[in-house]
């Protein structure tokens, strides 16, 4: 019997040492919550990024701009399509797999790396 090694197939994700199931949900049919490529999100933003040496202000977040979202497991970067008040809407780069009302982790790129700045709760 020939023993697999871990290098000799990398598309296999059982195999391979990096994770590249992450974020992905499986479930019953109708049993998960609905797959969103749009998200509109109540923003709470931060006074202060988290993770960086100064202390960086963060602004609103602008229609046009693309911020990271952490989903549950899931992450994918949005792009900001429309901004009123707190509420942001974002059209994912990655669809994914929430709830109404999950909260979603919002962070920007900072000095060439993502950093925290906030969180959003999904809105329908």
């Amino acid at each position: 019997m020939r023993r697999l090694s871990r290098h000799r197939n990398p598309s296999d994700p059982s195999l391979t040492k990096a994770d590249g199931l992450t974020g992905n949900l499986v479930g019953k049919p109708d049993m998960l919550p609905p797959n969103r490529s749009e998200l509109a999100l109540g923003t709470h933003l931060f006074k202060r990024a988290i993770g960086t040496k100064e202390l960086v202000q963060v602004d609103r977040v602008n229609k046009g701009e693309r911020l990271l979202l952490d989903v549950g497991t899931a992450i994918t970067v949005g792009n900001v399509v429309s901004t009123k008040e707190n509420v942001a809407t974002f059209q994912l780069a990655r669809p994914v797999c929430a709830e109404e009302n999950s909260r979603v982790a919002i962070s920007r790129k900072i000095a060439g790396r993502w950093r925290l700045i906030g969180y959003g709760i999904i809105k329908e």
